[in-house]
């Protein structure tokens, strides 16, 4: 979907590259922390959803108690503003060049070996536009985008994408374009942590019912592709790890509605693996149960 640009639109994009000039003066070391600071002050000064945050934290994590949520918060705003700085201000490309892979590419090369190509099912989760980067330099890689509200700032994103060779498509017109990718025995990355709607399938996410985009188990179950569960986490060192887990595979399964609810919530599993061990690089300002509990559309 294509929004019409706005007086408000140019706005914020002039600001934004003003912004993103002022930073281009810095090192990628000063902007991560001017960023990082920048983070916590809009999460404990502005408040810029932080009930939404707080609220997310105590109902996934009851047993942490109030200071303790707080404080993962403010580490969750934190990593939004390095992971801001490291998106936009990794002039030279050290931080793809410093990446380590855990175990390693055999996974998901050999889950490409069966020529039926793959599905990278990950999320908003350490950054994953680093990652999308690392994949597209070793294998060429087509993301599955949800379009921005600001059109103009839309263009310049998809424009860095394309710069680390990701190609993208947008949700609403992404289904020919999967299947051709995977046909060739290529990759696709699909970010299923985001709220679905009234569209949604409901599974366990992070152990609560949450309406999850059906996408993924669907095209693996009809195509038979594998899908493979990974993410990129920063260290404390603040280096890079693509941790990569096992391959998925449809195996027995059908396109029946109850078949792709099943596969889905073990795709839903495994990428909630990442989130559990480091709860402050996910992207808890969405509203990820919103349809808590809705009814499904058929």
């Amino acid at each position: 979907m294509l929004y019409p640009m706005s007086t408000r639109d140019h706005m914020e994009y002039a600001a934004f590259r003003l912004l993103e000039f002022g930073l281009g003066c810095l090192s990628l070391n000063q902007a991560r922390g001017a960023l990082g600071g920048l983070g916590r002050f809009a999460g404990r000064r502005l408040r810029y959803r932080r009930a939404v945050v707080t609220s997310q934290l105590t109902a996934v994590f009851p047993d942490l108690g109030t200071a303790r949520v707080e404080d993962l918060a403010d580490r969750v705003y934190e990593h939004l503003g390095l992971t801001a700085a490291e998106a936009f201000c990794d002039r030279d490309g050290q931080l793809l060049s410093g990446i380590t892979v855990e175990p390693g590419w055999d996974i998901l090369d050999e889950a490409l070996s069966h020529g039926k190509g793959a599905i990278v099912a990950t999320g908003h989760m350490g950054n994953f536009e680093l990652g999308g980067a690392v994949l597209a330099h070793r294998y060429g890689l087509l993301d599955v985008v949800k379009r921005q509200r600001n059109p103009i700032f839309d263009a310049h994103i998809n424009a860095l994408r394309s710069a680390r060779g990701i190609e993208t498509v947008g949700m609403d017109e992404a289904g020919p374009a999967v299947l051709r990718q995977l046909k060739r025995g290529g990759l696709v990355a699909l970010l299923l942590d985001q709220d679905a709607g009234p569209d949604g399938m409901q599974v366990d996410f992070l152990g609560r019912p949450a309406s999850t985009w059906p996408g993924v188990a669907r095209i693996s179950i009809r195509t038979g592709c594998p899908v493979v569960p990974m993410a990129l986490v920063r260290q404390p060192d603040r280096s890079h790890r693509l941790r990569i887990r096992p391959a998925l595979w449809p195996t027995g399964l059908s396109d029946r509605r109850e078949d792709v609810r099943t596969f889905l919530a073990r795709i839903s599993l495994a990428t909630e693996a990442f989130i559990r061990d480091n709860p402050e690089q996910w992207f808890w300002v969405h509203r990820r149960w919103k349809h808590q509990g809705d009814g499904e559309r058929s």
